[in-house]
This record gives C-alpha cells, structure tokens and sequence, in this order.
C-alpha cells in the first residue's frame, strides 16, 4: 500500500518539476511546434525523474549532468533561440533550483524528521518554492502583459503555496510521531497539484483579461475612426453644397458682367471671398499627417465653439507610424476638444505645442475643463461618460503608443486647466 501511495507522489513530483521547467523556458525562449523528437525527449525526462523520486539519495554528479544535458537538448528542440543563449538560461534555471534545494533541506535537517521523510519533504517544499519562483519571474519579465492585474491580486494567490509549505511541514511532522506516512504522501500529492492547476488557471485568466482589455481597446479605436469618417462624410457633403452654390454665384457675376455692372460684380467677388472655406485650414507646419489632424479636427472644434492655438516645430518627415500618431493625436484632441466644449467658462481654447527636443518628439495640449477628474487605484484615468467600458481607453491607447517609441505620458491639472504631455523618443526608430 505504501509503495502505491509513494508512486502517486513522485508522479505529482514529476508533473510538477515538468511544469517548473516548461514555464522557466517559456519565459525567456518562445515556444515552436511540437515534433517527435521533442515530446520524445519529454518523455524519457519524465521517467528518468521518476526515476530519481522512487529512489531516494541516488543524487550524484552524473545524475546532475544527466538533467542539465536532457533539459538543454528539451530547449533547442521545443524553443527558438540561440543555443548558447539556451544553455545559459538552463544554467541559470538549475542553478536557482540548486540555491532553492540547499536553502530548504537546511532548514529540513533542524526539523525532528527521519532521513527519507526529510528528503520528500524538502524536495515537495523546493518545488512549490520554485513554483512561487517561475510566477514572480514571469510577472517581472512580462510586467507589460500583466499590468492590469492588481498588486493585491499576486499577494493573494502567493497564499497558497505559502499554506500548503506549512501543510507539509505540519504533515510530516506529525507522522514522526506514531501516525502513518501515508496521509502526508497522499496530502502533498494533492497540494502540489492543486498548486500547479491553481497558478495555471491564474496565468490563463490575466491572457484573457489582457486580451479582453486589448480587444476593448480595438473597439474603441473603431468607435473614433467610424466617428471621424463619420465627420468627413459631413464636411465632403458640405464641400459640394458649397461648390455648387459657388457655380451658382459665379453664373451670376459672369452675368453681371455681360450687363456692365461692374460695382455690384465688384461687391459680390468681395463677399465671396470673406465667404471662401479656409478657416479650417490651420495647420501648415509641413508635416502632412500633422496637418491634415489638426486641422480636419479643427472642424469639429470650430463647431463646438472651440479655438485652437498652435506652436509647432516639427520636421516634414518623422520616424514614427502614421497610424500611431493619429492614435495619439486623434485621441488626444478629441478628449480636449469634448472637454473645452463642456468648459462653463468663455475661453475655450485648446492649445497644442509640438517639437522635437533631443531626438524625442514632445506633444503638449492644454485645455480647460470643468468636470472633475476621476482616477482608478492605478492612477489611470476613468472617464466620465455614463458609457465608460467604451470610452474610458482613450488615454490608455495614448500610453501605449508612447511606451512602443519608449516614452511616457504625463497629466497635470491646475485650476480647471488640463495639460498632457506625450513624449516619444525617436533615437531607436
């Protein structure tokens, strides 16, 4: 019965010492397709582990060297990368296991436990430490993926590996003293499972919470771009009312000049050219993206009773996606132009200042607001809008463009004025 229940456990052990491991590379290495040789070589690790768990104190060099060799030879066959750069971080992972094993059977050997017990025991306790390991790594090392994750959240989850050591400790420990080893075999066997399954879900659950947030992002970004297309449409139709009535005018002057009736001919060219459409057109810094922003959104502000005031000094050509500058700009002066819109007071302005200073392009816009703002724990903004799953992104899309060019995002308020300040460094790009 004993040699069953022991089975079950080095088989926990195995499965669990196969997730360490998959997940340490998976961190550093990308993942390829899986071949024959690769699962083949995933088998033979796991029984030779199995190996090693049923015969307790068989360590030796050769069986390190046997690991190390057999976990290299998994990494080239199942991850892309250097194979200089896969050995050392399969170095790197059995050295922290190494540090984690020594740390955990020292204080195992203080502890009034048998010799074979001591070792299942601290190997158990080794592996849900480098469980512990691999997930504070993976949150370092892809902090951007998990940034929407509460801090709160990691500190509760860590509760479970940190109550299932004390679990084991206590298990073990009580059957020093007549109880049978069975239970804590069967105990343990069950946690280090639960461990992995527990840590697994929670890793799946942030990909599809950062998807989820990438995905509302996307639909934001659709709701702007079928608005501005919304808004072209209004401003093309209103293009050709004018040009049509223009024609009209015209016909009219060409008749008032076959009749010789040169002063109202003259009145007439003078009111049509206050008339003429040109307003709009603001922007003239060289910059073709820059300009057609600025000033196709200077439409909507001129609308909303809304000025714009432009200091910029920008280069005609600039290293940086067109795209990702209408995500920032478009964004960026949407919010500031609904914000001086919504102003109670009667300078409604929205000042943009934009130039390159050492090789960073820095974007300034300033307008007066009137609604309070409102911050998440995070320190992100949250909107105001009764729809805030669809709007509240705006600036989240904005620092996400800056972070790709390696810049930053900051906002200040100051006495109802609000000032962002978009930083993208162009040195990289």
């Amino acid at each position: 019965m004993y040699s069953i229940q022991r089975g079950i456990f080095c088989v926990s052990m195995v499965i669990v010492a196969v997730w360490i491991i998959d997940r340490f590379l998976g961190i550093f290495l990308q993942k390829k397709k899986q071949t024959v040789l690769s699962v083949t070589l995933w088998a033979v690790f796991m029984i030779f582990q199995f190996f090693l768990e049923m015969h307790v104190g068989t360590a030796s060099v050769w069986n390190t060297l046997i690991n190390i060799s057999m976990i290299f030879l998994i990494s080239i066959t199942s991850y892309h990368q250097d194979k200089k750069f896969n050995l050392y971080i399969v170095m790197l992972l059995w050295v922290v296991w190494a540090l984690l094993e020594m740390l955990v059977f020292y204080c195992m050997g203080m502890l009034p436990m048998e010799r074979q017990d001591t070792h299942m025991a601290g190997a158990a306790i080794s592996k849900i430490l480098m469980i512990i390991t691999v997930y504070l790594l993976s949150v370092y090392w892809k902090k951007k993926n998990n940034k929407f994750i509460p801090v709160s959240y990691d500190m509760v989850l860590l509760l479970i590996p940190a109550g299932s050591m004390y679990i084991a400790v206590n298990e073990f420990t009580a059957s020093q003293h007549g109880n049978s080893i069975i239970a804590p075999l069967v105990t343990f066997s069950i946690l280090l499972c639960i461990n992995v399954i527990v840590f697994e879900i929670y890793a799946k659950l942030a990909e599809n919470f950062m998807l989820e947030n990438e995905k509302t992002v996307y639909e934001q970004q659709l709701y702007m771009i079928s608005r501005n297309t919304e808004e072209q449409k209004k401003m093309m139709e209103g293009f050709r009312e004018e040009r049509h009535n223009f024609i009209n005018k015209l016909i009219v002057l060409k008749d008032d000049m076959e009749h010789r009736e040169k002063e109202r001919a003259l009145e007439e060219l003078n009111r049509l050219m206050q008339e003429l459409p040109g307003k709009s057109i603001i922007s003239n810094c060289g910059n073709s993206t820059v300009d057609a922003l600025i000033n196709f959104k200077n439409i909507t502000a001129e609308k909303a009773g809304v000025a714009f005031r432009l200091k910029i000094f920008i280069p005609a050509n600039l290293p940086i996606n067109q795209c990702d500058l209408g995500v920032v700009m478009g964004n960026a002066l949407d919010n500031a132009i609904e914000a001086a819109e919504q102003y109670d007071g009667t300078d409604k302005f929205v000042e943009i200042i934009m130039g390159v200073k050492k090789e960073a392009l820095v974007l300034t816009i300033k307008n007066p607001f009137c609604n309070e703002i409102r911050k998440d724990k995070q320190g992100n903004l949250l909107s105001t809008k009764s729809d805030g799953n669809r709007h509240g992104y705006g600036v989240k899309s904005i620092r996400r463009v800056a972070e790709k060019y390696n810049g930053e995002v900051l906002i200040e308020t100051e006495k109802q004025l609000f000032l962002m300040t978009v930083i993208m460094n162009l040195e990289q790009f």
